[in-house]
């Protein structure tokens, strides 16, 4: 299954190869040159996933094969504690609406979660992390053959539990632009 799914994604990187040879792209009726005549602009505005928990059909050894030396408490708490000392602002990925210092303070310190027993109100970490999502820009350098990202925004999501405790899903943390 693995190997089907990389061969997948491997031909349609061959396909976006051989049919990117725009100099602009078009975005919402806008015209969007590069300011590089070597790069071009493949995407505007691109969102990707990175899962932070192992899918229940992934072997153990793929996983650490794609996911090698992922510091989660680093990014979580590089996040955090920016937002916290007021260097970013966190952004609800609903409304887009600003959250406060002390909303988020309150977000991390005291947050229902469900454990095998009851629900009880424990504390964020980075253990608890389960999707980082990311909005991108991408520019293709022709020149040296590289894809370039900018990475403009990152959302944080964490486990969302059943009542027996069971991964169910993603529940929305935050958002930060950068």
């Amino acid at each position: 299954m693995k190997k089907i799914i990389f061969s997948f994604f491997a031909i349609s990187l061959v396909c976006l190869f051989t049919q990117c040879t725009q100099e602009s792209k078009t975005v919402e009726n806008k015209v969007i040159e590069s300011t590089d005549s070597t790069k071009e602009v493949w995407a505007e505005l691109v969102e990707s996933k990175t899962i932070l928990i192992k899918p229940e059909s992934w072997e153990e050894d793929y996983w650490n094969s794609v996911n090698k030396n992922m510091d989660k408490n680093k990014i979580f708490n590089t996040l955090v504690d920016a937002v916290l000392s007021g260097k970013k602002q966190a952004y609800n990925l609903f409304t887009d609406s600003v959250f406060t210092i002390d909303e988020v303070k309150a977000m991390v310190e005291k947050n229902n979660i469900v454990t095998s027993e009851n629900a009880e109100m424990k504390k964020i970490n980075a253990n608890d992390l389960s999707m980082i999502r990311m909005r991108e820009k991408w520019m293709f350098d022709k020149e040296n053959f590289k894809l370039e990202k900018q990475v403009t925004r990152i959302d944080l999501l964490f486990k969302k539990l059943d009542e027996t405790g069971q991964y169910i899903g993603d529940k929305p943390l935050f958002y930060v632009n950068l």
